[in-house]
């Protein structure tokens, strides 16, 4: 097989698989290809990409955005930096939409950053307004469908909204993954010189949610990091 494809959980273990024992870059050759669909650092995908290159291999950046159901559907949508990562059409199958987003690893690692940054926000806020609703003696369900039909509605709120108010929360995309990601785009903010104070309130909540052992439930589960400050428990 001359093309790999990885997607891993984090940087750690994208550089243990390449760089591992018996790992891609032992067996790398002229002509072959490795593809990483994490979501990385910028540095870890360099420091990969020259040492692949350094054997006659191609490092081809392609992080997803998507959960295990929809990889099951063939439904991720990828960020890419070269257009050559869709020849022969490898890719076309594993997802359906594709983004050309600059001519390096690096424009493809941050972009998805950016993705995540977006959604990691938007589902902290909508925790906080379904611990603030329920501490208002309100009905959380009503505000999420009061929610959902205004012009702030969108299918992520209406996802984990609906997990949120239910207490139920077996994982599309988990926690610490989420908070992973949150961590991977502050220290790109703060490489750029960008104040990022909003996510890194977010971040707070993710980590507070690991560390009261939510690390592997769906990241809606960022919800219940409010409980340990009331008292109270989603559905009550």
């Amino acid at each position: 097989c001359k093309t790999t494809i990885a997607m891993l959980a984090d940087p750690a273990a994208s550089k243990s698989v390449v760089f591992g024992n018996d790992g891609v870059l032992a067996g790398m050759r002229d002509g072959h290809a490795y593809i990483d669909s994490s979501t990385v650092d910028e540095h870890s995908g360099q420091r990969i990409g020259e040492a692949l290159s350094s054997k006659g291999g191609r490092f081809l950046s392609a992080p997803v955005s998507g959960g295990w159901r929809d990889a099951a559907k063939g439904a991720l949508d990828r960020k890419l930096y070269d257009e050559v990562t869709v020849e022969g059409g490898l890719l076309t199958h594993l997802g359906h939409r594709h983004w050309f987003v600059g001519d390096s690893p690096a424009h493809a690692a941050r972009a998805k950053l950016m993705l995540q940054i977006m959604m990691g926000n938007i589902v902290g806020s909508l925790a906080e307004t379904i611990a603030v609703t329920q501490a208002a003696g309100l009905d959380p369900s009503q505000v999420l469908d009061m929610l959902n039909s205004s012009a702030m509605g969108n299918a992520l709120c209406a996802a984990k909204g609906k997990l949120m108010v239910e207490g139920k929360y077996d994982p599309n995309f988990q926690v610490y993954l989420q908070q992973k990601d949150l961590r991977l785009a502050l220290h790109l903010a703060d490489e750029l010189g960008v104040s990022a104070p909003i996510s890194a309130a977010a971040n707070g909540q993710y980590i507070r949610a690991r560390q009261l052992g939510l690390g592997n439930m769906d990241f809606a589960a960022v919800r219940k990091a409010y409980d340990a400050d009331t008292g109270t428990a989603a559905g009550e």
